[in-house]
């Protein structure tokens, strides 16, 4: 007696033939991954901000992050075009800010006493000069006959060597001169009358 055997239907509703379905291609992970910039491309942003860089009003430390950024990117086998200029800018400022700062420390406060005190209405600010180059300035506001002190800034490379003490006691000295009232509304005004308390005595300081 034969026996019957079971085979499986391969074919679909319409007599063809069952093909088994197409498995789904994972979406692949490296499309969505970031893909991390070029050495060049580095390159090129970091010759991009240091363009945009002024060498002029940032600090010692902001200058020689500049400096050891440039001296990098001339070690390199091509380095940028304005790698040498951006360098040597750099460079140049450190090393004037350094020769000030020398001849400020030997001259001392006698010079700086000496130095050109202006009051730039305009500008509504005190400013002071050594050696014809700007020193200091203080900001301040005028309403009727009130005077009031708002912000010292010490130029770079004359921080902490006494000009914003000459140039406040020059600015006290001039409003006692026009007769006008001191208000000291900065923190620099206020320590300066602190640790200077003759200067209470010139003018009617609120």
């Amino acid at each position: 007696m034969t026996e019957s055997s079971t085979v499986p239907d391969v074919t679909s509703a319409a007599g063809g033939i069952a093909l088994p379905p197409v498995p789904a291609v994972p979406d692949d992970p490296a499309a969505d991954a970031v893909v991390p910039p070029t050495e060049r491309e580095r390159e090129a942003q970091c010759m991009e901000d240091a363009t945009a860089f002024d060498v002029g009003t940032a600090s010692l430390a902001g200058l020689r992050g500049l400096a050891d950024r440039m001296f990098r990117l001339l070690d390199t086998a091509v380095p940028p075009e304005q790698a040498v200029e951006r360098y040597a800018a750099a460079v140049d400022e450190i090393e004037r800010r350094a020769r000030r700062a020398r001849l400020v420390a030997t001259r001392g406060d006698a010079a700086i006493s000496r130095a050109v005190f202006k009051d730039s209405a305009f500008g509504s600010r005190f400013e002071l000069f050594v050696d014809g180059g700007l020193a200091a300035y203080l900001d301040y506001s005028m309403l009727g006959g009130r005077l009031t002190l708002q912000a010292l800034v010490e130029m770079p490379g004359f921080e902490q060597r006494g000009v914003g003490r000459v140039l406040m006691r020059r600015a006290v000295l001039s409003a006692h001169r026009r007769r006008l009232d001191l208000v000291a509304g900065c923190a620099a005004a206020r320590d300066f009358l602190r640790q200077n308390p003759q200067y209470l005595t010139l003018g009617r300081t609120s």
